[in-house]
């Protein structure tokens, strides 16, 4: 009885061996992806040097972008996950006839330590109540709703320092030759578009972000 017990119980505990041989591999090809270039990313040439020791994320946005606002949910959550993991910055950018106006409203925020919440609420006031976000009255207002100076605000937003960000904004816009938003640049080295490369999935986006920033 004890010897077929025994015979039992080593049946059973090679079958679960077995069970974790089949299942593991299948487990590790669900969370690995092929990345190939042109498809999920483009190489930026010359790449950008980036600073710091973690891989750095940079999002590449328009405040007036509709793709951009349908990330921005998305990218709050999944940058409050990998914030001690990777570098993750904001880069607004304007086009066309388009002012910087905007831009100024985030980066004095910036300034004055409410740029997320500047960000947000720009967001929604172009695309929820259809403020002019080029008014620096309506930003104005903004700033007092996000708990801020007006008036300090507003001199903010013409300041040297305003001005360098945004320069400085342009220039890296170049350097990582963006022509489409929301884009997320890995490393200064890699262009992940979220349309076309990600077909507008944020879960698909993050995933070949997270697996080019592990390069």
């Amino acid at each position: 009885m004890i010897i077929l017990k025994l015979a039992k119980f080593l049946r059973n505990l090679l079958l679960i061996f077995l069970l974790i041989t089949l299942i593991t591999p299948l487990g590790s090809i669900s969370h690995a992806m092929s990345l190939e270039e042109n498809i999920h990313y483009e190489v930026i040439v010359p790449p950008v040097p980036q600073p710091g020791i973690k891989p750095t994320i940079v999002e590449v946005f328009n405040f007036k972008c509709p793709h951009c606002l349908t990330l921005h949910y998305s990218m709050e959550k999944w940058s409050a996950i990998n914030n001690s993991k990777y570098n993750i910055t904001s880069l607004p950018i304007y086009w066309g006839k388009q002012t910087d106006m905007p831009i100024r409203a985030y980066f004095a925020a910036k300034f004055l330590g409410k740029g997320d919440l500047m960000k947000d609420a720009i967001f929604k006031a172009h695309f929820e109540n259809s403020v002019n976000i080029e008014s620096s009255d309506e930003l104005g207002f903004l700033s007092e709703e996000i708990g801020l100076d007006p008036e300090k605000f507003k001199a903010y937003l013409g300041s040297f320092g305003v001005s360098a960000k945004i320069a400085q904004a342009n220039e890296q816009q170049r350097g990582f030759v963006v022509h489409s938003t929301p884009t997320l640049v890995v490393n200064g080295k890699y262009r992940v578009s979220f349309g076309k490369h990600a077909d507008g999935n944020a879960k698909k986006l993050f995933k070949i972000v997270e697996t080019l920033a592990a390069r």
